[in-house]
């Protein structure tokens, strides 16, 4: 290609000496292309500075903000492509008007989340770390009386039912769970019969279910979803599992709720600020799971969700829209439209000379 085509990875790549934290995320797709070269940026900032994006066509991107203020000056900038499902740490408004597609990476999420949610529902079901602890503390016969009980013929409640929640049930059924629900206002009845789960209002799934899921995105309207009236109407022995995202839980009412005794128990692999403070009540309760927004990693999550990126980079490279953007209105924009025409042509006539 006539232009060099130049990828930026987020600088959390990699450790502190500049070495990959991840063995695995897909940069052998990137080799052997003309004109096309990668590289990790060198500074972690946790917003991007438009100095940081000036020199790229692609970004992709781990946890850093991309703000308005990110993208001022930036217009080089293609698409970005974003590790994971969520993309709330992007503002999407200031990509579309800058002509950014911004893309996700679904199909590598899916199964390693889905199994986080299987292991925090045994965890909690058998009081696993409460009797880690206790063996740990030579508290033996302390350890023996902490019962714990099976997921069998419960009620298993999710709220969101895309595709993680999904596998999650797939999984679950295999416990002889009762009864699955669901909240979604966006699923459709069919969808729902297919898994063999019954659409119930919120209020009715809080009400039933033994084991509350949390498996939709954060938005204006599922912020702070899960509040003080809402854990007033959960089973005393309900407990919860977070590994969608921390402010859709009102962490406040959520103490108090396991204070009290009004659920049982929780596993949060995400919280309203994070790091979660070593000061946070959540840290000194035995009947509390905690992760660190990182309960999912595995080698496979990467090695999927980085050769998912690459290959949406890659497709922006040939002038084509890669899969999974989250804002198609950026599509008919004159910006992205341009900057996709001249990869295309820079492209075409790189295959014409071999």
């Amino acid at each position: 290609m006539t232009t060099d085509f130049r990828i930026g990875f987020s600088a959390d790549f990699c450790d502190g000496h500049g070495q990959q934290v991840f063995p695995d995320i897909g940069l052998s797709l990137l080799e052997g292309h003309p004109g096309l070269s990668y590289e990790f940026l060198g500074d972690y900032r946790p917003e991007y500075v438009p100095e940081q994006l000036a020199g790229y066509d692609v970004l992709i991107s781990l946890k850093p903000k991309i703000t308005a203020q990110s993208l001022q000056g930036v217009s080089r900038l293609c698409a970005v492509g974003r590790c994971g499902v969520g993309y709330d740490n992007v503002d999407l408004r200031a990509c579309t008007e800058h002509g950014i597609a911004v893309f996700i990476t679904p199909g590598g999420v899916v199964r390693p989340v889905a199994e986080s949610i299987l292991l925090f529902v045994l965890a909690l079901s058998h009081r696993l770390t409460i009797k880690d602890t206790l063996v740990r503390q030579g508290k033996w016969a302390e350890s023996t009386s902490r019962l714990g009980r099976e997921p069998r013929d419960r009620v298993v409640g999710t709220i969101g039912m895309g595709n993680i929640a999904s596998e999650a049930i797939r999984l679950l059924r295999t416990l002889d769970v009762k009864r699955f629900v669901a909240f979604d206002p966006y699923t459709t009845q069919e969808k729902a019969a297919s898994l063999g789960v019954e659409l119930v209002s919120l209020d009715e799934l809080l009400r039933a279910s033994d084991y509350i899921l949390v498996n939709c995105p954060l938005t204006p309207q599922t912020r702070g979803l899960l509040g003080k009236v809402q854990f007033s109407l959960m089973k005393p022995d309900a407990v919860i599992i977070n590994t969608a995202r921390g402010p859709i839980v009102d962490e406040a009412a959520l103490i108090e709720a396991l204070q009290s005794g009004k659920i049982a128990g929780a596993a949060l692999d995400v919280f309203e600020k994070e790091p979660l403070g070593t000061d946070s009540p959540l840290a000194r309760m035995d009947n509390v799971i905690l992760s660190s927004h990182s309960i999912a990693w595995t080698e496979e999550l990467f090695r999927d969700m980085g050769r998912i990126d690459c290959m949406g980079a890659l497709a922006i490279y040939r002038g084509e829209v890669p899969q999974n953007v989250v804002n198609p209105e950026v599509l008919s924009r004159p910006l992205f439209q341009e900057n996709l025409a001249r990869y295309q042509a820079a492209f075409t006539a790189a295959e014409s000379r071999r």
